[in-house]
C-alpha cells in the first residue's frame, strides 16, 4: 500500500533527515516509526501527503507515484493526526468531522452522518457531544474528534504525528486501547510516529526503529525487543525490554 524506493530528503544546508530509505507497509497495516527527536520519522510521514518533498526516490501509494499526484487531492484521500490536533475553535463538533467530506462535495446531510457515524464509532455521543465546540472538550476527547475527522471521507491511509503525546499517561494509555480496538474494525493501512518504545511495541503490527536518518531494524514488536539487530537498537528499547516483550508475546498454555 505504501512503498519507499531509496528515499533520501536533504535540505540546502546540507542536513540529510532521511538517507535511502527503503521499506513497504502491507494494506490493512499498522506500522510505528519511533525514535529520538531529529531522527527522520516525522519527515518520513509528511513525505506521504507531500507536506515535505523528497530530493530523491519515490514514495508509491496503492502502486501510483505521488509525485505525479496533486498534492491537495493527495492529501485529500489520505487522514492526517497531529498531537495539536488543529480543530477550528468556531466549529461545532460534528462541522469539524465533516470538514473533508464537505471539501470532497458531499451532500451536507450526507457528511453530517457520516460524521455522526465516526463520533459514535470512537466514543463520543454525537446527541452530546455534537453540538459542542472544541474549548468545551478535554484534550482526550478533542483528540477523538481529530481522529473522527480523519477518518470521515473513509481514506485508505492514515498518518498519525505523536497524536496521543500532548495528554496525560492515563488518558494516553485509554486512547491507545481505543485505537486498537478502531483499528481491528475499519482496519487502515497506517504510519504512527512516535519517540516512545513502549506505545510503539503496543500499537504496531510492525516497528521501524530511526536511527540518524535511517531504519536500524524493521520487524515485530516481539522480534525488536528479543532480537535487536544493532546495539543501538538494543540501547533504545532499553534494558528491560525482556518485561515488554511479555506484553506482545502469546503465552503458551500450562502443560
Amino acid at each position: 500500500m505504501i512503498r519507499f524506493e531509496h528515499v533520501t530528503k536533504r535540505y540546502a544546508d546540507g542536513t540529510t533527515a532521511v538517507d535511502d530509505l527503503s521499506f513497504e507497509v502491507s494494506e490493512g497495516e499498522l506500522v510505528t516509526l519511533v525514535g529520538p527527536s531529529g531522527c527522520g520519522k516525522t519527515t518520513t510521514m509528511k513525505m506521504v501527503n507531500r507536506l515535505i518533498e523528497p530530493t530523491s526516490g519515490r514514495i508509491l501509494v496503492d502502486g501510483r507515484d505521488i509525485a505525479e499526484a496533486d498534492p491537495v487531492a493527495l492529501r485529500r484521500r489520505i487522514g492526517y493526526v497531529i498531537q495539536q490536533v488543529g480543530l477550528f475553535p468556531h466549529k461545532t463538533v460534528l462541522e469539524n468531522t465533516s470538514t473533508v467530506p464537505h471539501l470532497l462535495g458531499w451532500q451536507r446531510k450526507k457528511g453530517r452522518e457520516r460524521a455522526a457515524e465516526l463520533l459514535d464509532l470512537v466514543g463520543l455521543d454525537p446527541s452530546v457531544y455534537g453540538d459542542r465546540y472544541p474549548d468545551q472538550l478535554s484534550g482526550g476527547q478533542r483528540q477523538r474528534v481529530g481522529v473522527a475527522r480523519a477518518l470521515a471521507a473513509d481514506p485508505p491511509v492514515l498518518l498519525m504525528d505523536e497524536p496521543f503525546g500532548a495528554v496525560d499517561p492515563v488518558v494516553r494509555e485509554h486512547l491507545q486501547t481505543e485505537f486498537l480496538r478502531l483499528q481491528s474494525q475499519v482496519r487502515k493501512t497506517v504510519l504512527f510516529v512516535t519517540h516512545d518504545i513502549e506505545e510503539a511495541v503496543r500499537l504496531g503490527d510492525r516497528i521501524a526503529v530511526y536511527g540518524s536518518g535511517r531504519i536500524e531494524q524493521f520487524d515485530t514488536p516481539a522480534t525488536v525487543l528479543g532480537a535487536p539487530a544493532t546495539p543501538y537498537v538494543a540501547d533504545f528499547v532499553g534494558a528491560d525490554r525482556g518485561l515488554k516483550r511479555l506484553s506482545v508475546t502469546p503465552s503458551s498454555p500450562a502443560i
